[in-house]
């Protein structure tokens, strides 16, 4: 998105104001306020002042960030929808055409951080689609916007606080340093406290650039993956078939068992193969229930899971990374009805299995493990296939419940 013209910005950013029933001149000073606060908490971790004042002169809030962190999606994504979409034939082409151009640079990193090349490519593809979006919003003012202007005060007033270090550090202008909405930058979309604690400045010229520098972009992604977990050699998550007598109740993130004691129930990968001689914890999971594709999930998801906390996400990310590696596609397909939910029916389906005594948690209209859970124990109170996966059948059934 291009920048807003100055009057446009001022027009806005009035109209937020009026809206959230403060006034503009009052609400434009708590936002003066809040950035004073930051710029104290700044000078505190050697931010020059003179950096902290070009960054913060004239800023304002810009209300499409508000806008963004307040809209909630009106339906939860499947599996089907989201994989498909995630992971696309073009992106797997570009993928292994890309991991092909860089190959050597990729092998030197695999020998450094025991990350595969094909995961670096992974993450590329899905979150700037190999470097084709990495997001036009000024970061600085995003930060700045969402800490002052929405309920996580703490964790982007931090946020804002490491982009005014970037800027010191990478001798930037606020205007240069673009990315999303949320604040994530280049081509790996780093947050600005990601980019302080694991960035990589891999050419030496003492600068750290995800932007235009692929050696410094790949580097600083295999540093982080292996920061937050990935150690080599199992992938992240494998597909698997399941015996006919496997235990539903199993398929679960909250259950782990040994690699080896899955093979001794029968799970097996994808094709026949045996599974990976192996004690590592693991589990075995059912995106789209049990008329779907099943996967192993490996210690290495969980890294996955710590660059981003979707399970989907992290899951299409295992099976594009496969796929670019020259790897299979996914074998079984989703069921036909694996449609998504709306927010509505999901927020129906909580309060339902509430008033059951089944679900305890907040009803929020998100899909989540707990939501999964209590769908899980009345499918096995009314005889279904207890795999957590609410079918348009179990939401007929649920709503027909007395």
């Amino acid at each position: 998105m291009k920048p807003l013209l100055k009057t446009t910005i001022l027009a806005a950013t009035t109209a937020f104001l009026a809206a959230a029933g403060t006034g503009p001149a009052l609400a434009q000073s708590d936002f003066q306020s809040c950035l004073q606060t930051i710029r104290s908490d700044a000078l505190r971790q050697g931010v020059s002042a003179a950096i902290i004042d070009g960054a913060f002169r004239n800023l304002t809030p810009d209300q499409k960030v508000v806008d963004l962190d307040g809209k909630q999606p009106e339906f939860s994504l499947t599996y089907s929808k989201y994989v498909g979409s995630a992971v696309s034939n073009d992106r797997i082409v570009k993928g292994q055409q890309r991991m092909a151009q860089h190959r050597a640079l990729l092998d030197q990193l695999q020998a450094e951080y025991g990350v595969p090349p094909q995961y670096i490519m992974a993450f590329w593809g899905i979150e700037t689609n190999y470097g084709g979006f990495m997001g036009d919003f000024q970061v600085v003012r995003s930060v700045a916007t969402l800490a002052c202007m929405t309920k996580r005060r703490d964790f982007f007033s931090n946020e804002t606080v490491q982009a005014l270090r970037i800027l010191a550090m990478n001798h930037m202008t606020r205007e240069q340093m673009r990315g999303s909405w949320a604040g994530a930058m280049g081509n790996m979309q780093f947050m600005p406290s990601t980019f302080m604690k694991w960035g990589v400045d891999r050419t030496g010229d003492g600068r750290i650039d995800l932007w235009t520098s692929l050696p410094d972009a790949f580097a600083s992604a295999a540093n982080f993956l292996r920061g937050i977990g990935w150690k080599p050699p199992l992938p992240a998550a494998e597909e698997v078939f399941l015996p006919q007598n496997f235990p539903l109740d199993q398929a679960d993130t909250t259950v782990e068992k040994p690699v080896r004691t899955w093979a001794q129930m029968g799970v097996r990968k994808a094709g026949n193969a045996a599974l990976p001689s192996s004690d590592e914890p693991s589990s075995i999971i059912l995106p789209a229930g049990f008329r779907g594709p099943a996967f192993i999930l490996y210690p290495n998801f969980k890294a996955v899971m710590n660059w981003n906390r979707s399970t989907l996400y992290a899951l299409s990310v295992a099976i594009l990374a496969q796929q670019i590696a020259g790897g299979p596609p996914v074998m079984q397909g989703a069921p036909a009805d694996d449609e998504p939910l709306s927010r509505n029916t999901i927020v129906d389906m909580q309060n339902r299995l509430a008033r059951l005594t089944l679900y305890t948690d907040e009803v929020d209209g998100l899909l989540g493990p707990k939501t999964r859970s209590a769908v899980r124990l009345y499918q096995k109170q009314i005889g279904m296939p207890a795999d957590g996966h609410p079918t348009p059948e179990f939401v007929r059934r649920l709503q027909q419940a007395r």
